[in-house]
């Protein structure tokens, strides 16, 4: 077969549905092993036919040994006395006697040796019977006959096993020895048929055939329905996939049955769909809130613009009140475009915390004198106990502060405290901004991290803001390793907490002097 039709095959085989794949797989190894078991099995017949003969034909050649060395006299009954198997035939020949004895009725077989019948110790006769022992001299000298030899052994000193083939299929094995007793030389020739059960062989050889395709069959059979059972629960996703639609995200797929991977893999699905279903809403909501968010300022240009088509060309208070509005209401709108972009950044993996060993005292410090620009009446106060060093970025570090503190100032009435602490204990590093203003109630608290989030807005018209800054602040904690506690109750101020790990020394690296000594 060329390379180009292996591939070809390969390719189809490759571009089968699973299922059939399996199948192929395991009816395909099931049936190789299955004619390798059957082939070793039948060949291994044979073998142990012929082991089993082969024992008998020296079983029947020792007890003839044992007679003689017992003196007993050989006749034709007393050969017939010594076989232990009806089916085994003995031909010997007493060369001091001159006289050959047989165990069967009629004619000797044609493929019988038969000695010289003149015994003289000339060295004509003597040759003939030193060559009958060697192997191509034996070759040579076998009648010729319609029997040939398929194959010839040598056992031992003066033994051979032949294995005979004749006419009608007949087959045989001959054992031919020479033995020796107190001067008396004799030529035992013992055989039997090899395939006289040739019946049942080819009997047994068509049911084993008939036993291997119906295995074959079955292992195909047994590949398909074990191929569909295991992918049964991939069939159930692919059904489950394609009810899944934007329009419905609830379809799950059912977890009965056995803990395999399978399980496994639809828990995981499942689980991504979970996922997906939030993001989705997420993603829903998020698309709903900065349309309303961005609505609301692009409505009020709208009606100042118009204000402005209207009266405002003569009337320098309308024109300027517009024109206060409109540059207000931008300034929101930028703020609300620029926190979109950052957490879309965020959520995209294209924003990263570039970290350096910092110090958070003065980062805090550079907070507090900004808001204290802006502290309109309320009093600032900064405490700090030691020296904190972190790993983080120090641009990122000072949004996040700046955001609790923008809200600190948005939610602290005229006289109100802010206070802003940082210390560190063996682990970690704090920093806490803390007012005194209306608080947040326990139930809002794991909210107020979602973007467009402002509690009770009915209460906060008059607060500016996007809702979408404690989202930044936690996205950038969370980039430090660190996280944000919140402690606040209703008309009892609130404490933002933001804690990060401690910057570590590195391991020092040793240096290995001139002399080999480490500094």
């Amino acid at each position: 077969m060329s390379k180009t039709n292996k591939k070809s095959l390969f390719c189809r085989f490759q571009n089968l549905a699973i299922a059939k794949r399996i199948t192929l797989i395991y009816g395909g190894i099931f049936s190789l092993s299955l004619l390798i078991l059957s082939g070793f099995f039948f060949v291994n017949i044979t073998i142990l036919e012929q082991n089993s003969v082969r024992k008998q034909l020296e079983a029947t050649i020792g007890n003839i040994e044992q007679f003689l060395d017992n003196g007993g006299e050989l006749t034709n009954e007393s050969l017939k006395s010594l076989l232990d198997n009806k089916y085994v035939e003995v031909s010997v020949f007493s060369y001091t006697e001159n006289e050959g004895f047989n165990s069967h009725v009629g004619d000797i077989p044609a493929f019988i040796k038969q000695p010289p019948q003149t015994m003289g110790e000339n060295s004509e006769t003597k040759s003939i019977l030193e060559g009958f022992w060697n192997k191509e001299e034996t070759m040579k000298a076998f009648p010729k006959t319609e029997y040939h030899i398929r194959s010839l052994k040598e056992l031992g000193i003066n033994r051979q096993e032949f294995i005979l083939e004749g006419p009608g299929d007949q087959k045989f094995m001959l054992l031919s020895t020479q033995y020796k007793n107190e001067g008396d030389k004799y030529q035992i020739q013992v055989f039997k048929q090899l395939n006289g059960n040739q019946y049942f062989m080819q009997s047994f050889l068509w049911k084993m055939l008939i036993a291997d395709f119906i295995g074959i069959f079955c292992a195909f059979l047994a590949g398909r329905y074990i191929s569909r059972r295991v992918l049964k629960p991939m069939e159930q996703i692919r059904t489950t996939a394609e009810r899944i639609s934007i329009e419905d995200l609830t379809q799950r797929i059912d977890l009965d049955g056995p803990d395999d991977e399978m399980k496994e893999l639809t828990i995981t699905f499942n689980s991504m769909i979970d996922r997906l279903e939030k993001a989705f809403h997420r993603q829903n909501q998020f698309v709903s809130d900065a349309s309303h968010e961005l609505r609301t300022p692009i409505s009020v240009i709208q009606g100042y613009a118009s204000l402005i088509n209207r009266w405002g060309k003569s009337n320098p208070d309308v024109l300027q009140e517009s024109i206060d509005s409109i540059l207000s209401e931008t300034e929101h709108m930028k703020e609300l475009i620029n926190n979109l972009l950052f957490l879309a950044k965020s959520d995209q993996n294209r924003m990263h915390a570039k970290r350096v060993r910092m110090c958070l005292n003065d980062v805090a410090q550079e907070i507090v004198k900004e808001l204290d620009l802006l502290q309109q009446d309320r009093q600032i106060t900064y405490e700090e106990t030691e020296q904190v060093e972190i790993n983080g970025d120090g641009d990122l570090i000072k949004q996040l502060l700046w955001i609790h503190g923008e809200n600190a100032l948005k939610y602290t009435t005229k006289g109100g405290k802010i206070h802003i602490k940082v210390w560190k204990d063996k682990k970690y590093a704090y920093v806490s901004i803390a007012d005194d203003g209306m608080g947040i109630a326990e139930e809002e608290q794991s909210k107020i991290f979602d973007r467009f989030y402002r509690e009770d807005k009915s209460r906060n018209k008059e607060i500016s803001g996007t809702g979408l800054g404690l989202s930044i602040a936690k996205w950038i904690v969370s980039s430090h390793d660190g996280a944000i506690l919140v402690e606040s109750k209703r008309g009892e101020g609130a404490t933002f907490i933001d804690c990060f790990p401690l910057w570590a020394e590195p391991e020092a690296k040793k240096e290995i002097g001139k002399n080999g000594k480490t500094k």
